[in-house]
C-alpha cells in the first residue's frame, strides 16, 4: 500500500539528510587537517627533487615555513612536490630562484599557477631572456613581493638558518649568469648544508673554511667546472647531492667528479639513479632514496 508524505514530511526529512552530509564533510576535513599535523616532519626536512636535468629542493620545517628552491626546467616539479607533500597541501612560503637559467626556474611558472606563495626572492640580476621577463611580470600580476638577496642577507626559520654567502651586491654586473649564482649556507638542526647553485670551483672556494658543511648541493649538476679537489677539501662534506636528467646531452656529472667525490670517501645520490631524496635532520642524519 502507498501512504503519500506530505510537504513538511519531506522538507523534514532533505534538511535531515543536508544535516548528515554536512557533519560528514566537516568530519573529512577534520580527519585531514589532523593527518596532515601527525604526518607532517617532526624535524626539518630538505627534500632533493628529481626534476630531470635541473635542481629543485624543498626544504620544510615542523609548524613553520616551506622554501622551494629553484623548480627545474618543466612542469615535472609538479609531480615531485606531489610525492613530497599532501595532494591538498598548497601551501609554499618562500620561492628562492638561485639564477635565472631555464633548468632552475622554468618549471616556476607551473608551481605559480597551483600554489600561492608567499614571496620570491632572487639575486636581481635580470636575466638575458624575455622568458625571465615573463616570469618576473607573473609574480607581479599575482601580486607575490619580489626581493633581491645579496651575500649577508639571512632567512630564519625557527631557530635555523639560510645565510646568503655570495654573490655580493656590487659584484652584481657580470654578463655569466652562472657566477651570479646565490650561494647559500643553511644551519639545520646543528647540522650545516651548502647550496652552490651552478657557481664555478675557483668562485666558490675563496671562501675557506666558512664552506664546511656536512651536506652540498654539488654545483652545476656534477659538471667538471663547478667542483674541485681543492674545493671538495675545504667543504669536507659527509653527503654530496647531485641534480641531474639521465643521458642528458651535456655529459652531466663529469665521470672525473664522479672519481673526485668517490677519491674524497664522500656519499654521492644523484637524482637520475636515485629519484626523489629525502634528508631528515633528525639527531642523526637519516636519508630516504625513491620516495
Amino acid at each position: 500500500m502507498f501512504w503519500p508524505i506530505n510537504e513538511i514530511e519531506l522538507m523534514q526529512r532533505l534538511n535531515y539528510k543536508i544535516l548528515i552530509c554536512a557533519f560528514l564533510i566537516l568530519v573529512g576535513l577534520n580527519v585531514l587537517v589532523w593527518w596532515a599535523i601527525g604526518f607532517g616532519p617532526h624535524y626539518p626536512e630538505w627534500d632533493f627533487l628529481n626534476v630531470g636535468q635541473g635542481d629543485a629542493s624543498l626544504l620544510k620545517f615542523p609548524n613553520s615555513g616551506k622554501i622551494l628552491l629553484d623548480a627545474g626546467p618543466d612542469q615535472s616539479i609538479l609531480g615531485a612536490l606531489g610525492r613530497s607533500q599532501p595532494f591538498f597541501d598548497r601551501n609554499l612560503d618562500v620561492l628562492i630562484l638561485s639564477h635565472a637559467n631555464l633548468d632552475h626556474y622554468a618549471g616556476l611558472f607551473d608551481v605559480l599557477e597551483h600554489y600561492q606563495p608567499q614571496v620570491f626572492a632572487y639575486n636581481g640580476l635580470p636575466g638575458s631572456s624575455a622568458t625571465f621577463q615573463n616570469l618576473l611580470e607573473t609574480l607581479k600580476m599575482k601580486q607575490i613581493p619580489i626581493i633581491e638577496i645579496s651575500a649577508g642577507d639571512k632567512i630564519k626559520i625557527g631557530g635555523n638558518q639560510l645565510t646568503v654567502i655570495s654573490p655580493a651586491s656590487q659584484a652584481l654586473n657580470s654578463s655569466d649568469i652562472n657566477k651570479g649564482s646565490l650561494i647559500l649556507v643553511g644551519q639545520i638542526n646543528n647540522f650545516k648544508i651548502l647550496l652552490l647553485g651552478d657557481a664555478e670551483a675557483n668562485l666558490i672556494s675563496k671562501f675557506g673554511q666558512n664552506l664546511k658543511s656536512d651536506i652540498v648541493k654539488i654545483s652545476h649538476h656534477g659538471s667538471k667546472t663547478g667542483t674541485s679537489e681543492k674545493l671538495l677539501n675545504l667543504i669536507a662534506p659527509e653527503i654530496a647531492l647531485i641534480g641531474v636528467g639521465r643521458e642528458n646531452r651535456f655529459g652531466h656529472p663529469a665521470q672525473t667528479v664522479i672519481d673526485l667525490l668517490k677519491k674524497s670517501g664522500i656519499n654521492v645520490f644523484r637524482t637520475d639513479e636515485d629519484g626523489n631524496i629525502k634528508i631528515i635532520f633528525e639527531p642523526e642524519l637519516k636519508l630516504i632514496r625513491n620516495y
